[in-house]
């Protein structure tokens, strides 16, 4: 047989040989996909434990911001959930095991972006972002906000505090014994919320009164304090004590849920509404491998759909402007009607000396 014929038939042979591998093979992957090797990188994302989790399907929807990023972006995200405080966790590390970090507070946003830790980033989706969280943090290019709220007391709607005391509540009020036997506050030194309230009160003290913050802790005797928000708030639904320090949108948590109805209200002072605003934000950190693949989770995390899911998941408000909040939020205090302590507190003086007004507010406790 011609040369010519037989080098033909064997390239055809080769040619059937070869489709059918690559057949095979795509019907293996199509059926079973895990079956292959996988090159996706993956990313680790340090976070707190209740991230996406207060909402009414939380593993759905945690499955939703998760999965769908790992599909659309063909990587893997392991979620790490932190053991303490966010900051000191990537600090005692130097970033080493982690890519991301969600839900830096005020303090730990300003402390890691002045850390070396935090890499230096400008996604899209920021042009979206208020502007004047970002100022709150005081940290930009290295932290940007996701959610935030401000800080404010609840209350039972019935207990031994009448309501018109309790509508138009003061730090002053808590001067009376009375009333507060019936406040449960966290301690700063082990709660975020806790360190929070003593941020707010300093800067009320301070920027507005011109007074000296330790007066307010010397005459304000008989308020309990909690080593964390969770036992406080258990002791407040329980009716233990009549208010608690915690968020300006449980009112609304507690319609959506169908729980008792309770009030909150900002601290009042000649005709004005002030609180503490709480801001949350992500980072990326500088030992990460995968940078560019970290900043398109944050785009993520800030884009419409991740934050549309904030109010009724996180019972926060998305730091996206373009956000509607639900109708349930109608119940909560009108954002537009409190003056954020924040201003009156710079946060280079904060981040320099909350260590010392703990240990400071520990020896006036005790």
């Amino acid at each position: 047989m011609n040369n010519e014929v037989i080098k033909k038939r064997t390239n055809y042979a080769v040619y059937i040989v070869i489709g059918i591998v690559l057949v095979a093979a795509a019907t293996v992957y199509v059926v079973h996909p895990n079956i292959l090797p996988s090159n996706e990188p993956t990313i680790n994302v340090l976070t707190y434990g209740s991230f996406f989790q207060y909402g009414a399907n939380p593993n759905k929807t945690l499955g939703y911001v998760i999965n769908n990023f790992e599909d659309w972006y063909h990587v893997k995200v392991n979620l790490i959930y932190a053991s303490g405080d966010l900051y000191d966790q990537i600090n005692q590390t130097k970033g080493a095991g982690y890519d991301v970090v969600v839900g830096l507070n005020n303090i730990d946003s300003y402390l890691a972006a002045n850390s070396g830790l935090l890499y230096r980033f400008d996604v899209s989706n920021e042009s979206y972002i208020n502007r004047t969280l970002s100022t709150f943090l005081q940290s930009s290019g290295y932290v940007v906000p996701y959610e935030y709220s401000p800080l404010t007391t609840d209350y039972n709607l019935t207990g031994p505090i009448n309501r018109s005391i309790i509508e138009n509540f003061s730090y002053y009020d808590l001067y009376n014994s009375s009333i507060a036997n019936q406040y449960i506050v966290e301690n700063p030194t082990t709660s975020i919320n806790g360190e929070d309230f003593l941020l707010g009160q300093i800067a009320f003290y301070q920027g507005i009164l011109n007074e000296s913050w330790t007066s307010f802790w010397n005459k304000s005797k008989g308020i309990l304090v909690t080593e964390d928000w969770s036992s406080g708030f258990s002791m407040f639904e329980e009716g233990q004590r009549q208010m608690f320090f915690s968020y300006a949108t449980d009112p609304s948590y507690n319609k959506y849920f169908n729980y008792t109805p309770i009030g909150t209200v900002a601290f009042h002072h000649n005709g004005k509404s002030y609180a503490w605003m709480q801001v949350l934000g992500l980072g990326i950190l500088n030992s990460s491998k995968h940078k560019s693949i970290d900043e398109e989770f944050v785009n993520w995390i800030l884009g419409n759909d991740v934050q549309s899911l904030i109010p009724l998941n996180e019972w926060t408000y998305p730091a996206n402007v373009n956000i509607e909040l639900p109708s349930v939020y109608s119940a909560n205090p009108p954002i537009s009607s409190i003056i954020p302590l924040n201003g009156y507190l710079n946060m280079t003086v904060a981040a320099r000396n909350v260590g010392s007004w703990s240990l400071e507010w520990s020896s006036i406790e005790t």
